[in-house]
């Protein structure tokens, strides 16, 4: 990669981009709005899932920049997406107001371990549980791609409340 520093600005303007679209849009949700027919899981619930996960993205570069192997404490459960569940529970006593502060602020965490990861390491696979063996730019770009999946799953559920609400 010839222009490390740009790239890294690009990152963080996209990360920075995505988070404003997203925060005004959920900022504008109900917490309790049903997000999957099929699960109990809320917007309040992917919030935290994506909290989770840009968290355990920070702990893989930060692994990755001491130079050591990254590995997610399961905390007794069977795999990642069992802690994932467990964090859910953990954080339900948030109010939606400390749980948006709290994914901003991840955010604003995740832009600093971008700025700080080495340039000799930018091309270094890593891993955290769901993004395995990216470099820092896949990695990044693929933790935006998996926020703007479950945006767009709040929104596919918003259209759906509000198309219930005008047949009932």
């Amino acid at each position: 990669m010839n222009d490390i520093p740009r790239a890294k600005r690009n990152l963080i303007a996209a990360l920075d981009d995505g988070r404003a679209a997203a925060r005004a849009f959920v900022e504008s949700l109900s917490p309790d709005l049903p997000v999957h027919d099929d699960s109990d899981w809320t917007a309040r619930d992917l919030i935290i899932h994506l909290t989770a996960l840009e968290a355990d993205m920070i702990a893989a570069m930060q692994s990755a920049i001491d130079g050591e192997a990254f590995s997610v404490d399961l905390r007794g459960q069977a795999d990642a997406p069992a802690l994932y569940e467990l964090r859910r529970r953990d954080w339900a006593h948030y109010s939606w107001d400390d749980l948006l502060r709290q994914w901003q602020r991840t955010r604003d965490q995740l832009r600093g371990a971008v700025l700080a990861f080495p340039v000799e390491q930018i091309e270094t696979p890593f891993s955290n549980p769901f993004f395995v063996d990216y470099d820092l730019i896949g990695a990044v770009r693929a933790c935006g791609a998996h926020e703007r999946e479950h945006l767009a799953e709040m929104r596919a559920a918003l259209v759906r409340r509000e198309q219930s609400s005008r047949n009932t």
